[in-house]
């Protein structure tokens, strides 16, 4: 029998005063170190060097890492040097490159002054994972430009970073940040850097900034973009919820030939780099593609980190009228094509995948993009029929990221089967058993759309007691107040 709302009120409230109270006090000095970055682009020579100053670095051993796995197209980085110390080691930590250095007998410098120079072979970029420079732009991912020095967690979410340029005369540098001044490393690294001969536009809506820095001559008016990424942001702010950010950077640079590529580089940070015979902009799916990872708080796995992501930027351009009902179906097929055309579709789970196929190559060769994009609007279907629309997809994403600010950040794929089970009702085991860990496959489209009950409108803001129902829930292991 399920008890008055006043009573499952009342039962939370209790609970929750039973939970002890954990009180951190963070130390009153961060450990390790405060970075200051000189960076100069040279078109003429086609390398970018770096001069970084660490000031309160005590360590014995002074590990300098480029923090990324990624192959970065364009790029070949010459070893750091570092003032009074000898040569380091080399060597590779989870496929990112480190350098190591003993501490000089007489003690560090302070600071400690490290040199390093970057060939860019590359005039543009190939993607938005690749960097240029050509005589009036440097384009890169920051990942590409900034070695760091290893550091404690606390620090790397804390240190004060600071970034300087000396450009070229008419230059000028986009990174999103105002000052270029960092809080973190982190933060830092979850960004784009474009520097040159670029222009500004911006745009706001729903009480949101974009801010587009554009390079290069288009055939199309780059405000578009500002307009298009504005409405999708007010529909997913709608939809699921207040973002991360108020303020979003967007890059946009010309690709070294026809393609289109987009990142999301943090919490606020889009690139794109796009270039199309017809010169058109890049399309909707991308923008929304990208302008959804904002509403990410949530580390998944990768079928609903990009698939399911996939599924949701082209329902939320839907909503926003940038794609019509022709256009919907339309995308869903494509993406449904590229799905049952992939050879390992019937051997291959997600996790077959994740293990096994080579990392970075085109999306379209992954399960975990189209096949994950069909499973978002296949459970986004499930949770709506079983609740006549009261509960969606959106619904679950809010609750991800609603539970992100108690901790729960990661999520595996029996975390969000519990949870989808949670807020429909019911057992969704069968539905994940065949769809996310089997390899039967999926309706097509069409099928998928027929009777889709149409979603409620979303609660304006989540009551405190949802907040608490979250807490205990963590904290005790159970659900405490049913959704």
């Amino acid at each position: 029998m399920r008890l008055p709302r006043f009573l499952r009120t009342a039962r939370a409230l209790a609970l929750a005063a039973l939970v002890p109270v954990v009180v951190t006090t963070l130390p009153g000095e961060v450990p390790c170190c405060d970075l200051s970055y000189r960076v100069r682009p040279d078109p003429e020579d086609s390398a970018v060097d770096v001069a970084l100053e660490i000031r309160g670095f005590h360590g014995d051993t002074l590990v300098l890492a480029r923090p990324s796995s990624r192959p970065l197209v364009g790029l070949l980085g010459q070893d750091p040097v570092v003032d009074g110390v000898r040569r380091a080691r080399w060597g590779l930590v989870g496929g990112e490159p480190r350098w190591t250095y003993p501490r000089p007998e007489d003690g560090w410098d302070e600071p400690i002054r490290v040199r390093y120079r970057l060939a860019i072979t590359s005039r543009r970029p190939l993607n938005a994972w690749s960097v240029g420079l050509d005589r009036d732009l440097l384009y890169a991912p920051s990942e590409a430009l900034f070695l760091l020095p290893a550091m404690p967690d606390l620090a790397a979410r804390n240190a004060p970073v600071r970034v300087g340029w000396d450009l070229p005369d008419g230059w000028h540098s986009f990174t999103g940040w105002s000052e270029d001044a960092f809080h973190g490393t982190r933060q830092l690294l979850k960004t784009n850097i474009l520097a040159g001969d670029i222009e500004r536009r911006a745009a706001t809506a729903c009480g949101l900034e974009i801010d587009i820095a554009v390079y290069g001559e288009w055939t199309f008016d780059p405000s578009i973009i500002a307009s298009d990424l504005a409405r999708l942001a007010c529909v997913a702010r709608y939809r699921l919820g207040p973002p991360r950010s108020e303020r979003y950077a967007v890059t946009l640079v010309p690709a070294r030939f026809p393609m289109t590529s987009g990142n999301r580089n943090g919490p606020n940070a889009i690139g794109f780099v796009h270039l199309l015979p017809d010169g058109s902009p890049p399309p909707t799916r991308l923008l929304a593609h990208e302008l959804v990872h904002q509403w990410q708080r949530f580390d998944a796995p990768m079928w609903f980190q990009e698939g399911v992501n996939d599924y949701m930027g082209i329902r939320l351009a839907h909503e926003a009228g940038l794609v019509a009902d022709d256009e919907l179906s339309g995308l869903l097929d494509a993406i449904d094509s590229v799905y049952r055309a992939n050879p390992r579709r019937a051997r291959w789970s997600f996790d077959d995948e994740q293990r096994l196929a080579p990392p970075f190559g085109p999306s379209d060769e992954y399960l975990a993009y189209r096949k994950g994009a069909l499973v978002g609007l296949a459970l986004d279907r499930e949770l709506r029929l079983r609740t006549g629309g009261e509960v969606d997809l959106a619904t679950l994403w809010r609750d991800m990221n609603q539970r992100s600010t108690w901790g729960h950040v990661r999520w595996t794929d029996a975390e969000i089967a519990a949870r989808a089970a949670a807020l429909a009702g019911g057992n969704v085991d069968r539905f994940f058993a065949r769809w996310v860990n089997g390899t039967e496959t999926l309706a097509p489209p069409a099928r998928l759309l027929a009777g889709l009950p149409p979603a409620r409108t979303p609660p304006a803001r989540v009551s405190a007691l949802g907040a608490v129902a979250a807490f205990l829930e963590l904290g005790l292991g159970r659900p405490i107040l049913e959704p």
